[in-house]
C-alpha cells in the first residue's frame, strides 16, 4: 500500500474547544478529520452525516494519522458497506445537502433529493425551477464516491442548465469527479458487451 506523507485538507473550519475540522482523502476514502489538543495520542473513529469521521490529535504528523486510521476506516466500512448507505430518500437528501456544503460551497442547495425508479436511460435529473433532484435506483450499490459523483453533477445543475465550462468547473471541484464518470462509463459498455442488465448511459 502507497505511503502518504501528506494529506491534503479541504474545508477547514474551526470549531470550539480549539478543534480544527477538514475533509481528506485516505486511500479513496473522503474523511473528516477532526484535530484536537485535548486529544493527546489516540485515534478515533466513526461514522457520522454519511462520512467517516477521525478525531486525531492536533499536531500528529499526516504520515501517522494515515498509518493509524487505516485500520478503523476499514473496519467502519466492513460495517457499513456502501450498499447499505443511503438507501432512504431522507438520507439521500441530507448527503447532498452535505455534498453541497463541502464541494460546493452552499452555493446551490436542493428543495428535494429522491430515489426514482424510472430513471432507467440517466443515472440523474435535476429540475432547476423546483430544486428537485431525482437519482436512479440502479446506483445503489455503487461505491459512496460514484454516487456522489451523480449527485454533485445534479446538483451543479441547479446553478448552470447546461454542460458548458462554467458548469464543468463547477462541478469539478468534486475531487473524484473524472472517476465517477469513468466508473459509469465502464459500466455502461460492460452492460453493452451483455454482461448484466441495462444501465443508464448518461447523467442527464
Amino acid at each position: 500500500m502507497d505511503t502518504i506523507s501528506t494529506l491534503r485538507r479541504e474545508d477547514i473550519e474551526h470549531l470550539s474547544g480549539g478543534r480544527i475540522a477538514s475533509i481528506v482523502e485516505i486511500d479513496g476514502e473522503t474523511v473528516r478529520l477532526i484535530a484536537s489538543a485535548r486529544r493527546k495520542k489516540t485515534i478515533a473513529a466513526k461514522f457520522r452525516d454519511g462520512m467517516i469521521e477521525l478525531s486525531v490529535p492536533l499536531h500528529m504528523p499526516d504520515a501517522e494519522i494515515v498509518r493509524s486510521g487505516r485500520g478503523l476506516i476499514s473496519k467502519i466500512k466492513s460495517r457499513q458497506p456502501d450498499s447499505k448507505r443511503f438507501r432512504s430518500n431522507s438520507e439521500l437528501y441530507a448527503r447532498a445537502q452535505y455534498l453541497a456544503r463541502v464541494w460546493l460551497g452552499s452555493e446551490v442547495m436542493p428543495a428535494s433529493v429522491v430515489w426514482s425508479d424510472r430513471q432507467t436511460t440517466r443515472w440523474g435529473s435535476c429540475t432547476a425551477a423546483t430544486g428537485a433532484i431525482r437519482i436512479s435506483t440502479m446506483l445503489q450499490g455503487m461505491p459512496q464516491w460514484v454516487i456522489d459523483g451523480v449527485l454533485v453533477h445534479e446538483l451543479a445543475h441547479l446553478k448552470y442548465l447546461d454542460h458548458g465550462q462554467e458548469f464543468r468547473d463547477f462541478a469539478g471541484r468534486y475531487p473524484r469527479m473524472g472517476e465517477s464518470i469513468a466508473f459509469l462509463h465502464g459500466v455502461s459498455f460492460a452492460q453493452h458487451r451483455g454482461q448484466g442488465k441495462t444501465f443508464p448511459e448518461a447523467y442527464d
